[in-house]
């Protein structure tokens, strides 16, 4: 909770900036629930732990380990299970026309979507290296290998999944067999996919009022970042912030230096005088030597 209100504010602050030319519509995603603890989000600003409550911007990355899930919330109320062993991209967060269009890239894994209907302006999509499964709104899933072999199977409504070899139109109770050449085959949903679909419809078993606090900070998310010019004003911000501390943290470091080298110098200057001190003593043991040697000469022991 703290977090998402945190975030909240911080895209509030973004959103007071006068927004500079035209605005390009975005929102973000959120995780919502989190299994086990081999799950990890990837962005340009470096790779963290995936925990509930984590808002994902568009390009940033989720991978799964072999006994981890992450469940996500889109707008729209739109449920995302992300299965164990699975790498997926929040390929393209976009809003306009009173609606939104989504995509996410499956490089590798298994997902789940549930999506509610949609409105007339919004679209939700699962990308492949071979297809692209699109939705008005359904319940189904998408496995894909890093090649692109996998499938597509559906519980409710329909899903049209578009190759290289054309699109089909993939209805309740079937599944659509990929190859990693593209090629797609029609076919009715098998038993073990069954099982994986019953398995994974479990995503996002929290309360409405849970989820209700979701939707309210990505919506409040989607005004700021639209008030404030979209993802690449907010980027720019942050990467100008990111300049200023980078700055500073190369003065601080350059002072660091300066004190180091005028240390190492004192040490220097300190083992000089110190060596001299011992090239005197030593000069003085040896002359004391050769005076004791002269003495000795001049009295001979008998």
């Amino acid at each position: 909770m703290k977090k998402i209100v945190s975030l909240a504010v911080l895209f509030a602050l973004f959103a007071c900036k006068k927004p500079e030319g035209k605005s390009a519509g975005t929102h973000a995603a959120a995780i919502i629930f989190v299994s086990g603890t081999e799950a990890k989000v990837i962005s340009a600003k470096g790779t963290i732990p995936a925990v509930k409550g984590t808002i994902l911007q568009q390009s940033d990355r989720i991978e799964t380990g072999a006994k981890s899930q992450v469940d996500l919330l889109l707008p729209g109320k739109i449920m995302i299970r992300i299965d164990h062993n699975t790498t997926v991209e929040m390929r393209s967060f976009a809003a306009a026309d009173g609606g939104q269009s989504d995509k996410l890239y499956l490089q590798r894994g298994l997902i789940f979507a549930k999506v509610s209907k949609l409105g007339p302006h919004s679209s939700f999509a699962i990308q492949t290296p071979t297809i692209t499964a699109g939705v008005r709104g359904t319940e189904f899933i998408t496995a894909s290998d890093e090649k692109g072999a996998g499938k597509v199977a559906v519980t409710e409504g329909k899903v049209a999944v578009a190759a290289a070899s054309g699109e089909k139109e993939i209805n309740p109770g079937e599944q659509a067999n990929v190859s990693d050449s593209g090629s797609v085959e029609q076919g009715k949903l098998n038993d073990a996919t069954a099982a994986q679909i019953k398995q994974l419809s479990t995503v996002a078993n929290i309360t409405a009022q849970q989820a209700q606090i979701f939707e309210d900070a990505l919506k409040q998310q989607k005004e700021a970042l639209e008030k404030a010019g979209g993802t690449d004003k907010i980027k720019g911000i942050i990467e100008e912030n990111d300049k200023k501390m980078q700055e500073k943290r190369d003065e601080a470091t350059k002072k660091v230096e300066e004190q180091k080298g005028q240390t190492e110098n004192k040490i220097q200057e300190m083992n000089k005088g110190t060596e001299k001190k011992i090239d005197e003593m030593k000069n003085s043991i040896e002359e004391q030597k050769k005076k004791r040697e002269e003495l000795f000469k001049k009295f001979p022991q008998k």
